[in-house]
């Protein structure tokens, strides 16, 4: 691209017209105001050169020109605007736009040093003055010509003097004048410092990580407020800065107290003051803040003329997490006294590091004031060697081992019993070894710091407490223990003979009725009448059941209970295999359920009753099957069926029998008073068999064995 393309014509680019979419309105608009703009600024400076020119005797003549080319520059970029409304010749303008530029800076660096100069000179009404005075001079002077003329030689020492001290007036507002120069230099350096200081606090201000506050104190309404107090709060700061007082956000206890600080800062009384207290937030919850605050006063300080008034500058702290943990640290502190004091604990600490000791008063009333209360002594003086002299002889050692275990980072934490003399007691009683003069004292301590480099221990602390009631009680205990001891040996020496004498009784019972089974078996082979063989075969299966559970209770770890289902189970095989025929067989589901001897014996006679009744009535042909159940009912107690599959009783009973289905006779009679003995009921149903169901309460029996209770069925 050649030099006058890119003056004149530069590629891409489009006319200012199409910018105002060839509107022609605004087209004549800007064109129009450019023109006369440029020709305005054509004739004055042809009118400030002619000016020039015509004025030989002006000085500084060069400003003249210099402000001519600057105003030509400055109507000459008007003219272009002109031209790029329809030409896109931008970088003519801009070339144009560089000079007047240059031009402008050149006049205006070196007009501000001319300034002083320029009013340094004469005004036309000071030199109309002077005219003035010098004509009246001349009139005078011709009026006293002839005393002049006398006094000449007067006038002319007279003149000597005064172009002398008119020398001086002049070297003197030289010299004021460049004083004058300086000074404003001064003020200009002055100034700008003055706003570079203002901007840094601006921004320090705005930037703090704490709360920054300026308060009008005659209203009270802040001023100004940074981003840290505004968040702090939970507020924005235009909710703040010119709209709300300073006592409106304050927690309304602590308003009184801040008011009568901000009044001795009114007074003078104090200069600064610095207060921690309650500010409210925006959802209406405390929050705590440390106010650093002064008062910076306007009286002697002046702005365009006014008198400034005083200015409220608070620094505030958030140190509501601080103060929140310090209350809780204090009530922490607070309930650990109390607790202490409510356990008579006594509390020590060793400084390791520097060799110190410190306990409170109770530990020191147990020491029996050897050791200093609240106070930190040293553990090779004489008031710890004191101490250890109040501890048994005995106990020493193991004392010893547990500090040195501590002090040399053996063990993190140690505790151990020993005794002591007590405060009030008989010196020579306690080393005598007399129970009264000693006290006991559990000690526990436990390392809390360490050195991080040799990690030694360098403080540890512990708890002293008073427990020679329970070591009375733990020794009259032991004695207790030893006595009770003694007593149960005898008790289970007692218990084993009795266990024995039980079982011997019970083996003697059982032989007995093992001979009585004998003997009526012996009887029965004897008889040739059925019905009496019968009988006496009945009387053995009930002989039997009666030896059956005086075996089972001689086999039972208790002596007292056993078992009931593998007693069932034996009880109705044997009556089986000694009356009935081959064709009849037996179903045996009995629960496991543990009775004692006043439940086994009516069941076991029941059951032999209701089994001899089904041989004896239900199997005309020798065949068929007797099922025997027994379970634990859902709703309490437990269920006894003994059921058959036969048909030797009637489905309903004749006259001569009970509605039991039992005939009027010694059967009968025998199942109702054993199903009355155990609290039971009993329903027989005649359905394809005989079924006897009977409900009975479940025994319950305690840990030794025996009876406690039936529970209701």
């Amino acid at each position: 691209m050649s030099l006058t393309d890119w003056l004149l014509d530069p590629s891409g680019l489009t006319p200012h017209g199409f910018c105002l979419s060839w509107l022609p309105g605004l087209i004549w608009l800007h064109a129009g105001s450019d023109a006369v703009i440029g020709l305005s600024y054509f004739s004055i400076p042809l009118a400030l050169a002619w000016f020039v020119r015509k004025r030989n005797d002006l000085a500084y003549r060069w400003v003249g020109h210099l402000f001519v080319a600057f105003i030509l520059a400055c109507g000459l970029t008007h003219m272009l605007s002109i031209l790029t409304l329809w030409m896109p010749a931008y970088g003519m303008e801009g070339v144009v736009k560089l000079v007047t530029a240059l031009l402008s800076v050149a006049t205006a660096v070196m007009l501000w040093p001319l300034v002083p100069r320029v009013l340094a000179l004469p005004t036309p009404a000071q030199l109309g003055r002077l005219n003035a005075d010098l004509t009246r001079t001349i009139e005078q002077q011709e009026r006293t010509a002839a005393l002049l003329r006398e006094s000449e030689a007067k006038v002319l020492a007279a003149n000597s003097e005064l172009e002398r001290r008119v020398a001086e007036r002049t070297a003197e507002l030289r010299a004021a004048n460049a004083q004058l120069t300086e000074a404003l230099a001064e003020r200009a350096a002055a100034l700008e410092a003055l706003a570079g200081s203002e901007a840094e606090y601006r921004a320090s201000f705005e930037a703090a990580a704490v709360g920054k506050v300026q308060v009008n104190p005659e209203t009270g309404l802040m001023l100004r407020v940074n981003n840290a107090f505004a968040s702090m709060l939970g507020y924005n700061r235009a909710d703040l800065a010119g709209r709300m007082a300073w006592p409106d956000l304050l927690w309304g206890e602590d308003r009184a107290a801040e008011g009568l600080e901000l009044a001795r800062l009114l007074s003078g009384e104090a200069s600064v003051y610095v207060r921690e207290l309650r500010f409210r937030r925006q959802d209406g919850t405390p929050v705590w803040g440390r106010v650093s605050a002064t008062l910076v006063r306007g009286a002697g300080m002046r702005k365009a003329g006014a008198r400034l008034p005083p200015l409220l500058l608070a620094v505030v702290e958030d140190v509501d997490t601080m103060h929140k943990t310090a209350l809780a640290l204090k009530e922490s502190e607070t309930r650990l006294r109390l607790a202490a004091e409510g356990a008579k604990l006594g509390i020590w600490e060793l400084d390791l590091a520097r060799g110190l000791g410190w306990v409170d008063r109770r530990t020191a009333e147990v020491t029996g004031g050897t050791l200093p209360a609240e106070r930190w002594f040293p553990l090779a003086g004489p008031e710890y060697a004191a101490w250890a002299d109040w501890i048994h002889p005995d106990d020493r050692d193991e004392r010893a081992a547990g500090l040195s275990l501590l002090q040399t980072g053996a063990a993190e934490l140690v505790q151990m019993q020993y005794r002591v003399r007590r405060a009030d007691g008989d010196p020579d009683a306690a080393e005598g070894g007399g129970g009264g003069g000693w006290i006991w004292l559990s000690h526990r301590s436990a390392i809390v710091a360490r050195d991080p480099v040799t990690w030694a221990p360098t403080r540890a602390t512990g708890v002293l407490i008073d427990v020679t009631e329970r070591a009375e009680a733990e020794a009259a205990l032991r004695e207790a223990k030893a006595d009770l001891e003694l007593v149960v040996a005898e008790r289970t020496a007692a218990l084993k003979q009795r266990d024995l004498l039980l079982r011997e009784v019970y083996h003697r019972v059982k032989n007995n009725l093992q001979i009585i089974d004998g003997l009526v078996m012996m009887q029965a082979l004897q008889l040739k009448d059925p019905d009496g063989r019968q009988a006496l075969m009945g009387l053995r299966s009930r002989v039997y059941a009666l030896g059956l559970v005086h075996q089972q209770l001689m086999a039972s770890p208790d002596l007292e209970s056993f078992d009931i289902a593998p007693f069932l189970d034996e009880l109705a095989r044997n009556i089986l295999l000694s009356g009935a025929d081959d064709g009849v067989r037996l179903d045996i589901v009995i629960c496991p359920l543990t009775v004692n001897l006043d439940f086994a014996i009516p069941l076991g006679l029941l059951v032999t009753e209701l089994i001899t009744n089904s041989l004896k009535h239900a199997f005309p042909e020798g065949r068929g099957t007797i099922t025997i159940a027994m379970r634990r009912r859902e709703e309490g107690g437990v269920l006894l069926v003994v059921a058959d599959d036969g048909d030797g009783i009637p489905t309903s009973p004749p006259a001569g029998e009970d509605g039991g289905g039992y005939r009027r006779g010694l059967g009968g009679t025998i199942v109702k008073g054993l199903v009355a003995q155990l609290d039971g009921t009993i329903e027989m149903r005649f359905d394809k068999g005989t079924r006897a169901e009977i409900i009975l309460p479940t025994p319950v029996v305690d840990v030794a064995g025996s009876p406690v209770e039936m529970a209701a069925p």
